[in-house]
């Protein structure tokens, strides 16, 4: 695996209790976060833990506490939770800042022991800037799977549902579909990746292509709710107030 510029196509598609699609485009990055501090021939256009007109920082992820180190502290949940001491290659697919913003609804950590996916992390925050991270750990290459929900995204889905999974990695493209159900409701998302060599000329291009990415995320969000009161949607509010959890899933 190698850096990549991503241009990622994003969909949402509630189809019950009410209708409502919507889609957009963005730049993410799939980046290997145990080396990309010290990679020496990043293209100038973009920094790590400097701002630039793009750039990754570390506290945005993880325990998003300063001085961490995103590698390490990823590593060290799977070792104390799965009793794993394995090395592991792991990189994140996520959006980087754009001139010092960004808003990355859910940010995915895919970690390698000998080019086979041993676990999957599913980092996903909500506008309230909360954080709870799923640790997965995948048997035999099964990259199909299923996870409870236990993080309050949206105010029209309920906390009783589930997450079902279906992730495939090819070199020129990832696909990564997520379906949240229950017996009432049903949101289909997913995102779909055009994958391009992490380069000064890729990310310009897909820069001007998709300019103020990250500023359209948020606003997406918000005018897609106000959709959803039109239609009259069932609001469920948030009753716990949280800042960064975990859970683990075998």
């Amino acid at each position: 695996m190698n850096n990549k510029v991503c241009d990622t196509y994003i969909f949402h598609n509630r189809q019950k209790p009410f209708k409502n699609f919507f889609s957009y485009n963005i730049l993410s990055l799939f980046l290997d976060i145990k080396n990309i501090v010290k990679t020496k021939h990043k293209p100038y256009l973009f920094s790590v833990n400097k701002l630039n007109l793009f750039s990754f920082y570390e506290k945005d992820h993880g325990p998003r506490k300063p001085g961490f180190n995103l590698y390490n502290f990823i590593s060290r949940q799977i070792k104390k939770k799965f009793n794993d001491n394995n090395i592991l290659d792991i990189y994140l697919l996520a959006s980087p800042r754009f001139l010092g913003y960004i808003f990355n609804p859910i940010s995915i950590y895919f970690c390698f022991k000998n080019k086979k996916i041993k676990y999957i992390v599913y980092e996903v925050k909500n506008t309230h800037h909360e954080q709870h991270t799923y640790y997965k750990k995948i048997k035999f290459n099964k990259t199909k799977h299923t996870i409870k929900k236990q993080f309050y995204v949206s105010p029209f889905l309920t906390m009783d549902m589930k997450y079902f999974f279906n992730i495939i990695l090819r070199k020129k493209s990832f696909k990564i579909y997520i379906d949240t159900e229950n017996n009432k409701s049903l949101l289909k998302t997913g995102l779909i990746t055009k994958n391009y060599l992490f380069t000064n000329r890729n990310l310009i291009f897909l820069g001007i292509k998709r300019l103020f990415y990250a500023q359209k995320i948020i606003i997406m969000i918000h005018f897609q709710a106000i959709k959803n009161f039109t239609k009259n949607a069932k609001f469920y509010f948030k009753k716990n107030k949280l800042y960064n959890t975990l859970s683990f899933h075998e």
